[in-house]
């Protein structure tokens, strides 16, 4: 059944699962709010539907359901595409909370989904990515989604193709970081009306940029839970959508059910249909998983939710946060990507000098190589700089008392913070790995400015913890930005960083220096990168490093320790293109901290 309020030829069709109702009653502005005017029709599978007519967009309604015993239960649509916000009191009055019937049409700019290979992402926040020290006045420290419109051009030309944002469905309250989800389909009144988001993605589509939304699907909120008890059936203590399965944040949806599965497709499908998206990364499918029931029901109903995309949505990357990450969930569940969670823990281990060869191994081609278990390079995405996750910290900071690797904090601050020359020259590393090895490179919104502390969507009793566009434009900000658009752009004028080939030619333990050999098939485009997770520096060109048998002329094509990046000049090889001697080697200046990427000359 096509859920929700659907606008078609003069009037409005009404469907909403309600299997033990009495009777279904709609009620609106187009009714004066009357019950019996516009009475459902019961269809197969519990569903109630009926058609309207004189019905315009933009009024509100709600759904009158009448239990067997003929009790009234006021009920806003689960499937709503907007609301006035996500409070559920007093719904019998009709000035209280409602949904919103809507035409989701729009004139979209042509624009193509990037390949799989191709995206960098920049994953932000929207209410906390504006109004502080940028001149945008903000009301509750909340920027809104036409806020965010003024920072495409900021996204762009650091070189990335793709934003990813934080959850945008209706959630509690109007502060949060969206993983308490309301209303499935309509999108945080707090940040705007959905016209302001389609308008969105078609500006980024303008400038080049795919838009991923974050879906919650794997509980609803605790609070302000629209489908706690939804039907009137008092046998099922929490209501007909959901499942008895406690996860972390709220019960889980009741995924054994073929109308649940249903539901949650038509609202993914709503994202590519109504908001043109490129993709979709799903919240914490572990807790999917889990929810096993008797039949697997979270792992049948991921299969049932990809293969069901795929078929009808074949250009769209979808990406679980399947955390530890394990092949099944790409292999079995059917996502085309999971979230590599070990890429920023073992980047911290590594940076921290512990035993930091070996940890970039398992960070540069881990499942790649002779014994394969994932595919596609792009079925792993990394963040070796952290995720929100990482980087924000919702509890006035308390994870500072925590273990090194539990702390949630930028990447700067566990090497003393960006005021910290090693701390900044070890944050370079991380992007310049990031976009160089195997794996869709992804970075949380500061990370390009060594923004200070830890992120979080307000002020806390440490300060305000959004993103400080002042530190964007200073001297310590600027650098880091004139590396990450480098870096970016390394990427994607050379077709090898995005090849599935990856071959370690050196390693050295005792000065922890490893170098590898990325290459497209035919040779055309061959690049050598070489990390320096060490303090020696190495001058006059005297460093030799293994080609892996590739001879040839070569040439610098980026060096993270470069002048203009915080490093020094002359720090890299410019002007320098040495050949591979007899022994398979090219010899370098390879500075302390560092990522040298050579290209062997056509």
């Amino acid at each position: 059944m096509d859920i929700g309020a659907k606008l078609v030829n003069g009037g409005c069709r009404f469907t909403v699962w309600s299997p033990n109702a009495k009777e279904v009653h709609v009620i609106g502005e187009f009714n004066n709010w009357e019950k019996g005017e516009n009475k459902l029709t019961k269809a197969e599978d519990g569903y109630w539907q009926g058609m309207v007519t004189n019905v315009q967009s933009n009024q509100k309604y709600k759904y009158l359901i009448i239990s067997p015993d003929n009790k009234e239960y006021y009920k806003i649509d689960l499937a709503a595409k907007d609301t006035l916000h996500s409070g559920l009191h007093d719904l019998q009055d009709p000035g209280s909370n409602a949904g919103i019937i809507l035409d989701p049409s729009y004139d979209w700019q042509s624009f193509t989904t990037p390949y799989f290979e191709d995206f960098i992402i920049y994953q932000l926040h929207i209410g906390s990515f504006a109004g502080f020290n940028d001149g945008i006045a903000v009301g509750n420290h909340t920027a809104t989604i036409q806020d965010i419109e003024t920072k495409l051009n900021y996204i762009k030309e650091l070189g990335f193709n793709a934003i990813e944002l934080l959850p945008i469905q209706e959630f509690r309250g109007d502060r949060s970081w969206g993983y308490n989800p309301s209303f499935f389909f309509a999108p945080e009144s707090a940040y705007g009306a959905p016209e302001d988001y389609q308008r969105f993605v078609n500006k980024a589509h303008k400038h080049g940029l795919a838009v991923i939304f974050d879906v919650v699907f794997n509980h609803a909120s605790n609070i302000d839970n629209p489908m706690w008890k939804f039907d009137v059936d008092s046998a099922v203590e929490k209501g007909i959508y959901l499942s008895h399965y406690e996860t972390p944040w709220g019960l889980s949806p009741a995924f054994w059910k073929q109308q649940v599965k249903d539901f949650f497709l038509a609202n993914a499908r709503m994202y590519f249909e109504d908001y043109n998206a490129d993709g979709l990364r799903f919240d914490a499918t572990r807790y999917i998983e889990y929810n096993r029931g008797w039949h697997n029901d979270g792992w049948q109903f991921m299969q049932y939710l990809t293969h069901q995309l795929k078929q009808s949505c074949p250009d769209k990357y979808l990406i679980a946060e399947h955390l530890p990450d394990h092949d099944s969930i790409i292999n079995n569940a059917g996502f085309n990507a999971t979230w590599f969670v070990d890429s920023h823990h073992e980047f911290q281990r590594a940076a921290s000098g512990h035993d930091p060869l070996n940890k970039l191994k398992n960070i540069i081609g881990k499942y790649f190589g002779d014994r394969r278990s994932y595919h596609q390079q792009w079925n792993l995405v990394k963040y070796l700089l952290g995720s929100h996750d990482d980087c924000g910290d919702d509890k006035n900071g308390e994870t500072i008392n925590k273990a090194d690797w539990e702390q949630h904090r930028y990447f700067v601050e566990f090497f003393g913070g960006r005021d910290n020359w090693y701390a900044r020259a070890k944050a370079r590393v991380g992007w310049a790995l990031n976009v160089a090895i195997l794996g869709t490179p992804m970075m949380f919104m500061g990370e390009e400015c060594h923004h200070w502390g830890y992120w979080h969507d307000t002020p806390d009793q440490y300060g305000d913890h959004r993103i400080n566009w002042a530190l964007a434009d200073d001297p310590t900000g600027m650098p880091m930005r004139r590396m990450v658009k480098d870096a970016n752009m390394v990427r994607r004028n050379n077709p090898a960083l995005r090849s599935e080939t990856l071959h370690i030619t050196h390693e050295n333990y005792h000065d922890n220096i490893l170098a590898f050999k990325r290459w497209t098939p035919g040779g055309n485009n061959v690049v050598l990168v070489i990390v320096n997770m060490g303090d020696n520096n190495f001058g006059n060109h005297c460093y030799g490093v293994e080609t892996g048998g590739q001879m040839g002329q070569w040439v610098q094509i980026f060096c993270s320790q470069d002048g203009q990046y915080g490093g020094w000049d002359d720090a890299g090889n410019a002007y320098y293109e040495p050949w591979t001697n007899d022994a398979g080697k090219i010899f370098i200046n390879l500075p302390k901290w560092s990522v040298i990427m050579m290209k062997l000359k056509e």
